[in-house]
């Protein structure tokens, strides 16, 4: 099939791809001043994550749409638009009720960077190239939590969290700027109209392997976003500094270096199938060592060390398991890319919206609750991982 315009440059998508997690890892460490600046409890400054998570999931369906029935580019540059706007409304913002429209803006706009993308570089790649793609993607990812964190640390440190959004703001300016300039058009031209999005979703909701894939993605993504949800609470109960959580990402990046690399060697080989069962049981087993964090008398310091440690192991995991996930996840649906990942997309990302405000409902003040948290993860993740690889 012809394109009808050459593809961006693929480090720019992989740039476009990562920047709405680039995001959130930057808006992390400004949760604990946010519950500050507007006077909100800890689980209303967490609700903001949970409510970007939930405008999330139905902006890929919009820009999903878009993108299959006027084309990857013009959905991307709206959808940039988009962000800006709510970065700007975010900066303005003095009340909580505003910050949250403007983290759906954000959460809206910024959708289009998982969705559109991951359609762009599908029209592209298939089979085993594909999932070598998704291997480097996943693996240049993992910086995003050693740039995020300490960058959105020393953001609130020096300019409190408006820092944090006049970055953004600056963020969705140089993505539009090098978008319009180098981002073509890769719809394949001989193409026939999308089929019906309610009948794509019929199909989807229909398919085991999609709902397996869903599930864990979700799952995998909890694992992660939950850590940057409750982590800087979790460590501030153990009495660690604030700059802490911004070097924890470091660990995490390390643990998505590893995983990209073991995805990149197995794809050569074809030998990724099994990987996100495997993922999830080394996931567990690092969860459950993370209960040793909450050990009634254990020191402080070497709490925190046990919480990061056995972090850097289910971030790993999630290196390791979600280019697989991603990469097969719509194998049977490329008359319909846009479309179909949109759906995959709203599945997911609502059940991470849930998720993320569920363990933001239900969050209690002490150290255990974070631990605890990923085991049950873990543990739901489970049936979904055997029926994939039936």
């Amino acid at each position: 099939m012809k394109t009808a315009i050459r593809a961006a440059p693929l480090a720019l998508l992989i740039l476009l791809l990562g920047f709405p997690q680039l995001s959130e890892t930057i808006y992390a460490p400004a949760l604990t001043e946010i519950a500050q600046a507007y006077r909100v409890s800890a689980g209303q400054a967490q609700l903001t994550m949970s409510v970007y998570f939930l405008a999330f999931a139905f902006g890929v369906v919009c820009w999903g749409r878009c993108a299959d029935l006027y084309g990857r580019r013009p959905a991307l540059l709206a959808a940039l638009l988009c962000y800006g706007a709510g970065a700007g409304l975010a900066w303005l913002s003095r009340d909580f009720t505003v910050l949250l429209l403007a983290r759906l803006l954000l959460a809206f706009g910024a959708s289009a960077g998982s969705v559109v993308v991951q359609t762009m570089l599908r029209d592209r790649y298939q089979g085993p190239a594909l999932l070598a793609v998704f291997a480097t993607v996943s693996a240049v990812l993992s910086l995003s939590p050693a740039l995020g964190p300490p960058l959105g640390a020393l953001l609130v440190a020096g300019f409190g969290h408006l820092g944090v959004f006049s970055a953004l703001g600056a963020l969705a300016l140089l993505l539009l700027t090098l978008s319009w300039r180098f981002v073509g058009e890769t719809r394949p031209a001989d193409l026939p109209p999308p089929a019906a999005l309610g009948a794509v979703a019929a199909s989807m909701a229909r398919d085991p392997r999609v709902l397996a894939t869903v599930w864990l993605v979700a799952g995998f993504n909890l694992l992660l976003f939950g850590f940057y949800t409750l982590a800087p609470f979790t460590l501030q109960l153990l009495g660690m500094p604030a700059w802490l959580f911004g070097v924890s990402g470091l660990l995490v990046a390390v643990g998505g270096l590893f995983g990209g690399a073991v995805n990149r060697r197995l794809a050569a080989r074809g030998g990724a199938e099994h990987l996100p069962r495997l993922a999830l049981i080394a996931a567990g087993a690092a969860a459950l060592v993370q209960m040793f964090s909450a050990w009634p008398g254990l020191w402080p310091a070497l709490a925190a060390g046990v919480l990061l440690a056995s972090q850097l192991a289910i971030s790993a995991a999630f290196g390791c398991a979600i280019p697989p996930l991603l990469a097969g996840a719509l194998r049977d649906y490329r008359q319909v890319q846009g479309t179909a990942g949109a759906v995959l997309g709203l599945m997911y990302y609502l059940l991470i919206a849930g998720g993320l405000g569920l363990l933001g409902a239900a969050y209690q003040p002490h150290a255990w609750y974070q631990p605890l948290a990923m085991v049950l993860l873990c543990a739901a993740m489970w049936p979904a991982a055997r029926r994939l690889n039936r």
